[in-house]
């Protein structure tokens, strides 16, 4: 799965540290997604969207394609 996590992190120029605080999820975790390491869980996509401000999952998370 795809993201936009650190263009709106950007976009609101906070830290993956203040990101994951604001989420509640741990660094290590929201790196780790953020890296396209780990696949969220839905909860978690869901606090990640919305400690980003946005209104829907799909605005940041992208399904890759299925050939």
């Amino acid at each position: 799965m795809k993201n936009n996590i650190s263009i709106f992190r950007n976009e609101l120029n906070i830290t993956q540290n203040q990101l994951a605080k604001s989420a509640n999820i741990s660094i290590e975790d929201l790196d780790a997604i953020e890296n396209n390491q780990l696949e969220p869980t839905l909860i978690d996509a869901y606090k990640i969207t919305k400690a980003l401000k946005k209104d829907f999952i799909a605005d940041v998370f992208h399904l890759n394609e299925l050939d």
